[in-house]
């Protein structure tokens, strides 16, 4: 009896240690066969020769010899960019980066049937998506971004039944999007983005149900499919610069996990739906550039968590809702270029995180409220433009002291006051418009202290006094525009200074003396007006040398002498 019992044992361990010795010896195989195939593939690579750092660790010793000791076998696990699952099985590659340039047609995707994550982002690899890769029944993740791939998207990848994700984005694929994606039915993210994809957009990706973000910023055409208000889990739609027609679907109030809807440069029309303000959890809305009419809908202004609103060049009309003051995390507001009339509301000064507003380019009227001079935001705000309108009235007090202001545009409208007293300090400054306005007062010295500044206009106002020789400070100054005051004086001599300047534009004024000689060395000059003025003695020799010069008018003045021959060396003048 022991002595059966004993044999049965012994039985049992010999079976388990010739299963546990094949198996082994089935995965040194396997894992041989594995690295045998990259191996192959670092051979086809167009920049073996000189290996990226990343197909260093890919070495062929004892991986291709005859042994069978697993012992003596090296697993491409240790390999730069492969991971391997607990059976020793490669079931990852991390390549993103990696400076590959090749074909991935001629990696053995059949090889590795273990692969759950593929990462060749952001290389050089070239050619067609493998059809081989719907093979990979394992595979979860994909990503081909930022590489230089060509053809059709294979519709072998819709056999993937366990992707998840989905990123062939940023290479220069063309075709249509296959239909059969929709049958991914785990994908969560699709990123098609940056390719030559063109017709419409698939009705069937309506039922991708998991999907949480989908990019498709392409050449497509057609509309939106309504049905893709069905995508509930969806946080990110983005499907910007087509050519999509029609209207925004109504659906899209359903989307009530969406934080972010791009679909601005199209040629989306009619008006934008109220549902949008279903979307509670929006936070960025872009639709500016497509053709989109009728009035802003006021349940815009039920989005709590709103950062961005861009709805700029479009055919917008009617006023602006008082509900939009209500984002008080609103950052970004871009309402320019569209047909939108009445006042700036006065809840506007409630929106205390703004940085940015834009509202150039409509027919907005009236004067600025004192409620919106109040702005609470002026410790924030960098961009205010408000050009282009009918706005008339001083303009608001509290922007004197609105130190962090990069760009203020209040160009071609009727505002009034006193420049010296209206306008601070701007330490951050680098634009400012003031043309065609009726400000009056005098350019003050302190203006100097705008360092940043790269553009200064105020022509086309009631401007008075002499120019502030202090202008010569400002360094980074490239375009200076002080046409149709009344200044008077003499051309400072310090502008010489300002040696990026492309443009002085000074006429239309009373400017008496000559013209400084140092306004010959400002070589980056393109455009020099001085016509209209009460300038005299000659003129300069040495503005021959400003041989950038196109557009030079020194018209209605009082010159002495003749025109210098010099001046026959500005090819460029037209």
């Amino acid at each position: 009896m022991v002595l059966s019992t004993l044999e049965t044992t012994i039985s049992l361990v010999s079976m388990i240690l010739f299963v546990v010795f094949q198996l082994s010896h089935k995965v040194a195989f396997d894992s041989t066969e594995e690295a045998q195939a990259l191996l192959k593939w670092k051979a086809s690579l167009q920049n073996q020769n000189r290996s990226p750092l990343s197909l260093r660790t890919f070495s062929p010793i004892n991986t291709t010899n005859n042994s069978t000791q697993p012992e003596n076998r090296i697993s491409p696990c240790t390999w730069s960019g492969i991971s391997c699952n607990i059976a020793r099985r490669i079931d990852r590659f991390s390549m993103s980066i990696s400076s590959l340039k090749g074909r991935l047609d001629e990696l053995s995707f059949s090889s590795f049937p273990h692969l759950r994550y593929v990462d060749f982002g952001i290389n050089e690899l070239f050619g067609v998506i493998p059809t081989q890769i719907g093979n990979l029944s394992k595979l979860k993740y994909f990503d081909l971004s930022m590489n230089q791939f060509y053809g059709e998207i294979p519709v072998e990848i819709t056999l993937l039944g366990q992707l998840e994700t989905l990123h062939p984005g940023d290479n220069q694929l063309n075709g249509s999007i296959p239909q059969e994606l929709g049958q991914l039915s785990s994908l969560n993210e699709l990123t098609l983005s940056g390719n030559h994809l063109d017709g419409s957009i698939p009705v069937s990706l309506s039922n991708l149900s998991n999907l949480g973000i989908l990019c498709l910023f392409n050449s497509l055409s057609g509309s939106i499919p309504p049905k893709m208000g069905n995508l509930s889990n969806l946080d990110k739609l983005d499907v910007d610069t087509n050519s999509l027609t029609g209207p925004i679907p109504s659906s899209f109030g359903n989307l009530r996990n969406l934080t972010i809807l791009y679909m601005f440069k199209n040629q989306l029309s009619g008006s934008i739906p109220q549902e949008l303000g279903n979307i509670v959890s929006l936070s960025e809305l872009s639709l500016y550039s497509n053709n989109l009419s009728g009035s802003i809908p006021a349940s815009l202004g039920g989005l709590k968590n709103f950062i961005l609103l861009q709805l700029y060049n479009n055919q917008l009309s009617g006023s602006i809702p008082e509900d939009i003051g209500n984002l008080k995390s609103l950052m970004y507001l871009e309402l320019s270029e569209n047909q939108l009339s009445g006042h700036i509301p006065p809840s506007f000064g409630n929106l205390s995180n703004l940085k940015t507003l834009y509202l150039c380019n409509n027919t907005l009227s009236d004067s600025i409220s004192q409620e919106v001079g109040n702005l609470k935001n002026f410790g924030l705000l960098e961009n205010f433009t408000v050009n282009g309108n009918h706005l008339r009235g001083p303009i608001p007090k509290g922007l004197r002291n609105c130190t962090s202001l990069k760009r203020l545009c209040l160009e071609k409208n009727e505002f009034v006051g006193d420049i010296s007293e209206d306008f601070g300090i701007y330490p951050h400054l680098e634009y400012l418009d003031l043309s065609q306005n009726r400000f009056n007062g005098e350019i003050l010295s302190n203006c100097a202290k705008c360092q940043k500044l790269g553009t200064l206009k105020i022509a086309a106002n009631k401007i008075t006094g002499s120019i502030p020789a202090e202008l010569g400070n400002l360094t980074k100054l490239g375009r200076l525009d002080l046409s149709s005051n009344l200044l008077a004086g003499v051309i400072p001599k310090e502008l010489e200074k300002l040696s990026l300047l492309e443009e002085l534009i000074l006429n239309g004024n009373k400017l008496s003396g000559g013209i400084p000689l140092e306004i010959g060395s400002l070589s980056d000059i393109t455009c020099f007006d001085l016509s209209a003025n009460k300038l005299t003695k000659s003129i300069p020799e040495n503005l021959g040398n400003l041989l950038k010069i196109y557009s030079l008018n020194l018209s209605s003045n009082q010159f002495t002498q003749e025109i210098p021959p010099q001046l026959g060396k500005l090819s460029q003048l037209s």
